[in-house]
C-alpha cells in the first residue's frame, strides 16, 4: 500500500481488468454490497447480485446502470438468496452451478445484527445463522466450482469475507449459549467468520489449491447494515465519524480485484486487513488453528442436510 505519504488506494484506477471473470456479493442492493458490486462491474466483471428482495436487487441493478452508462446491464444479475433460510442458500449456489462454468471472486458480505433472539428456518440463532453459517454454506457449496476455476492458466481466485473489529474483547469464546446482548453476539459471530476464512485457506492450502481467502474490517460506516449494530443514543455520534459505503468498500475491494493480492498471494491469504486495508494481526482467539478446525466440524456437522455432496 506504500509509505505513510504515499497517495491512498483508489478503486477507480487500482483495480485489475476483470473482463470475462465472474463475482458474486452477497448483500448486493445496498451498502457496502452495492459499493463493490458497482466497482467489480465497472471494472468488467460479471457480477451476481445475492440478494433476498427482487424488487431491491433491480432497483440496485438499474440504479447502478444508470450511474454507469459503460456497464452491460446483461452482466448484472439478480440472484435470489436469503441467509435466514438454508434451502434458499443450497438452491442458490446450484444456481451458480447450473449457470456458469467459472467463479473467481466470492465477496460475503451481508451481514445481520439483531436485540431479539430470533430463530433461522433451520432453528438457528438468526446472527449466527446468517453471518456464519448461511455463508459456510454458500461457499462450501461453491467450491468445486472455485477450484476449478482455481485450476485454469493464470487464474485469480479470491474468497473475500467482511468482518468488523467490535468482535475484539466482545467474546471469550464461541459459546453461544446464554448469550442476549446484541454486541456479544454478533461478535461471536464475527469471531467464527475470520475462523472460517483461516480454516478454508489452510485447507486450500493443503489441497494446492491456489484460492486466496481473507478477511477485512470496513470499519464504521454510515449504511442501515453499519449503523445497527450500534444502540439508538449511539447512532447519531458514529453518523458523524462513519465513513461512507464506498470508502468502507476500499478495503473489499482491495482484496478482490487489486493487482497487489495476486502479486503477493502468500503475504495476503488467511491475512485480516483494517478499514485503512493494511495486514492487523487478530485476537487470538481468532488465531487459534484448533478453535478453527473446530468451529469447521462443527458447521458442517451443523450443516450436513444442505451440504452439496
Amino acid at each position: 500500500m506504500g509509505s505513510l505519504f504515499s497517495t491512498p488506494w483508489d478503486p477507480t484506477n487500482g483495480i485489475l481488468d476483470l473482463n470475462g471473470k465472474v463475482a458474486i456479493v452477497t448483500g448486493a442492493n445496498a451498502g457496502i454490497g452495492y459499493a463493490t458490486t458497482e466497482q467489480l462491474a465497472r471494472h468488467g466483471a460479471k457480477v451476481y447480485l445475492a440478494a433476498r428482495n427482487e424488487a431491491k436487487a433491480q432497483a440496485a441493478i438499474e440504479k447502478l446502470c444508470s450511474d454507469n452508462p459503460t456497464v452491460n446491464k446483461g452482466s448484472l444479475v439478480w440472484l435470489p438468496l436469503d441467509l435466514a433460510d438454508l434451502e434458499s442458500v443450497k438452491m442458490a449456489a446450484e444456481t451458480v452451478l447450473k449457470q456458469e462454468s467459472r467463479l473467481d471472486i466470492l465477496v460475503n458480505n451481508a451481514g445481520i445484527a439483531t436485540k431479539s433472539s430470533e430463530m433461522t428456518s433451520a432453528g438457528f440463532d438468526m446472527v449466527m445463522g446468517v453471518n456464519h453459517l448461511a455463508h459456510f454454506l454458500f461457499t462450501i457449496n461453491l467450491l468445486p466450482l472455485l477450484k476449478h476455476t482455481a485450476a485454469r492458466k493464470d487464474s485469480d481466485v479470491r474468497v473475500v469475507i467482511l468482518d468488523d473489529f467490535k468482535y475484539r474483547g466482545m467474546t471469550s469464546s464461541l459459546d453461544f449459549s446464554g448469550l442476549r446482548d446484541l454486541f456479544s453476539r454478533y461478535a461471536v459471530s464475527k469471531l467464527a467468520n475470520i475462523l472460517f476464512c483461516k480454516e478454508l485457506q489452510r485447507r486450500m492450502d493443503a489441497e494446492k489449491v491456489p484460492i486466496t481467502t481473507a478477511t477485512c474490517d470496513p470499519g464504521p460506516t454510515d449504511t442501515e447494515g453499519g449503523m445497527g449494530v450500534f444502540p439508538w443514543y449511539l447512532r447519531p455520534i458514529m453518523k458523524r465519524i462513519a465513513s461512507s459505503a464506498a470508502k468502507g468498500a476500499h478495503p473489499v475491494l482491495y482484496l478482490a480485484g487489486a493487482p497487489e493480492i495476486r502479486n503477493n498471494r502468500a503475504k495476503y491469504k488467511a491475512e485480516y486487513l483494517n478499514s485503512s486495508s493494511k495486514i492487523e494481526e487478530p485476537s487470538s482467539l481468532a488465531r487459534d488453528p484448533q478453535l478453527a478446525e473446530n468451529l469447521w466440524k462443527m458447521s458442517e456437522e451443523a450443516l450436513a442436510a444442505y451440504i452439496k455432496p
